[in-house]
C-alpha cells in the first residue's frame, strides 16, 4: 500500500464504520472511488474553516457508501462541497444548518455534526449520509441518467411507495422513521438512507416492502451484511410464470371481453407484413389505376395502424396478482404472467392514434422490458388497472403521482 493509499485507509477506517466492515479486496475499491470523487468535485472551507485532507476524504466516503452498490456512482452538475467547523447561519433562512444541498450544484455540511453522525448509529442521525443522500437524489432525478441500470426507474418506483409512509407520519401513526421525514419527498428519501444503513434489520422488519426496494436501488443489503447484491430469493418470493398461472389465479372479466391486444416493437411488423403491403400497392397500381394514390394511401395507413394486432399480437389480461401476455403468431402461442411486485414501471409514449408503453419488471435478477401498443380506449383501462395495482406510471419518461395524491407530498 502506498503512501496516498496508507492516509486515506487511516483516514476512512477512523470516520467511516462501513468502511471498517469490508473486506481488503472491496477496502482497495472503496479507497480508489474515493481517490476520483475528491478530484472531481472542489472543496473548501466555509467561514474561514481550514480543511485538511482528513476532512475531504471523511466527508466524500459518506457519498461512496451510499453508492458502492453501483457501477456508475458519479453526481452530475454538482461541483463544490463547503465543509464548516460547525452549525453555521444560512443566508437564504437565516437559521443555523447542519447541512444544505442546493440542486444547482452546492453542498454544505457541518464538521461537528458529521463526526457525530458517525460516532453512533442509535439515533439515525448521520448528517452526511443525509445531505448526500440529497445530491444523489438530485443527480438522479434532474438527469435520468444510467438508463442501462435504469436507476432513474427504481428511485421513481421507491418514491411511489413511499406515499403511503408519509400519509402515516403526517397523521400522526406510528413509524419507524422521525416525523421530519414526512417534510417532502427529498426529506423522506434522505431519512430513509439514514435508517437503512444504520439500522436495517428494524427498518427490513418494519417496512419490508420499502427497504426490498431500497436494496434494488442501491444494490446493498445491509441488514444481511452485503454490500454488493441482495439475496433475490429472500426479496422476491413471487415468480413470472411461463406457460401456465396457478389455478387459483381468475382471469379478469373485463378485459376478457374487452379482447385487448398489444404488440411488441411495433416497429418490427415482420415480413409477413411488408409483403402483405405491397401486394396491396401492386393491386392498386394495377387495377384501380386513376385512384390509386387516394386508395393505396387509405389503405395502408390502416393495415399500417392494424396489422400488427394480427400478426404477432399479445393478448393482455390480468389476474388478482399477475399481468398476463399471451403472444399468439399463426399456430404458435406464448404465455407470459409477470407479477405485480416484480414490475418496476410503465412508461407511456403517446401518438395521435396508438398508445405505447414500456413495461419494465426484475426476473431472475435483471431488469427486463417489454413494449406493448394498443388504441387509446382499451390502453387507458389498462393504465388505471396497473394504478390500482400500485405500478409506477410515467408519461414521457415523467412519473405520474398516484390517484388522489397529487397533493400528498405537499404540507
Amino acid at each position: 500500500m502506498n503512501h496516498t493509499n496508507y492516509l486515506l485507509h487511516n483516514i476512512l477506517e477512523k470516520h467511516n464504520p462501513y468502511y471498517r466492515d469490508l473486506n481488503p479486496s472491496l477496502q482497495k475499491e472503496f479507497r480508489y472511488r474515493t481517490k476520483l470523487f475528491t478530484k472531481a468535485i472542489r472543496f473548501r472551507g466555509g467561514n474561514g474553516f481550514k480543511i485538511t485532507d482528513e476532512h475531504i476524504t471523511a466527508v466524500s466516503g459518506a457519498y461512496i457508501q451510499i453508492t458502492f452498490g453501483l457501477s456508475k456512482y458519479f453526481l452530475i452538475d454538482f461541483d463544490v462541497i463547503t465543509i464548516y467547523e460547525k452549525a453555521y447561519k444560512s443566508t437564504i433562512t437565516g437559521m443555523y444548518h447542519k447541512g444544505d444541498v442546493n440542486p444547482q450544484g452546492a453542498i454544505a455540511i457541518s464538521w461537528e455534526d458529521f463526526v457525530k453522525g458517525y460516532e453512533t448509529d442509535e439515533d439515525n442521525l448521520n448528517v452526511g449520509l443525509h445531505e448526500m443522500a440529497h445530491a444523489w437524489f438530485f443527480s438522479i432525478s434532474m438527469n435520468r441518467f444510467d438508463e442501462d441500470s435504469n436507476t432513474y426507474d427504481k428511485l421513481s418506483k421507491f418514491i411511489f411507495l413511499s406515499e403511503e409512509e408519509v400519509v402515516r407520519l403526517r397523521n400522526h401513526k406510528k413509524s419507524i422513521f422521525r416525523k421530519y421525514a414526512a417534510d417532502n419527498v427529498y426529506e423522506f428519501f434522505a431519512v430513509a438512507i439514514e435508517y437503512f444503513f444504520e439500522d436495517a434489520p428494524e427498518f427490513k422488519q418494519e417496512l419490508p416492502n420499502l427497504y426490498r426496494h431500497m436494496c434494488i436501488l442501491l444494490n446493498q443489503d445491509p441488514a444481511n451484511k452485503i454490500k454488493r447484491g441482495f439475496n433475490f430469493s429472500e426479496y422476491f418470493i413471487h415468480k413470472n410464470l411461463q406457460g401456465y398461472i396457478p389455478k387459483s389465479e381468475e382471469l379478469n372479466d373485463d378485459f376478457e371481453k374487452k379482447d385487448i391486444r398489444y404488440k411488441i416493437l411495433r416497429n418490427k411488423r415482420g415480413m409477413t407484413s411488408g409483403i402483405f403491403i405491397a401486394f396491396i400497392l401492386i393491386f392498386d397500381v394495377a387495377i384501380i389505376k386513376d385512384y390509386s394514390l387516394e386508395v393505396s394511401g387509405g389503405i395502408s395507413s390502416f393495415l399500417w395502424k392494424k396489422l400488427p394486432f394480427i400478426f404477432g399480437a399479445r393478448k393482455t389480461s390480468t389476474t388478482a396478482n399477475y399481468l398476463i401476455l399471451n403472444k399468439k403468431r399463426f399456430n404458435k402461442s406464448t404465455f407470459r404472467a409477470i407479477h405485480y411486485d416484480n414490475i418496476i414501471s410503465a412508461d407511456i409514449y403517446s401518438s395521435t392514434f396508438i398508445k405505447t408503453a414500456q413495461v419494465k419488471y426484475i426476473d431472475n435478477l435483471r431488469i427486463k422490458s417489454i413494449k406493448m401498443m394498443a388504441e387509446k380506449p382499451d390502453f387507458d383501462y389498462l393504465m388505471k388497472h396497473l394504478i390500482q395495482k400500485k405500478i409506477v406510471i410515467k408519461k414521457d419518461g415523467t412519473r405520474i403521482p398516484r390517484l388522489k395524491s397529487r397533493n400528498r407530498w405537499r404540507k
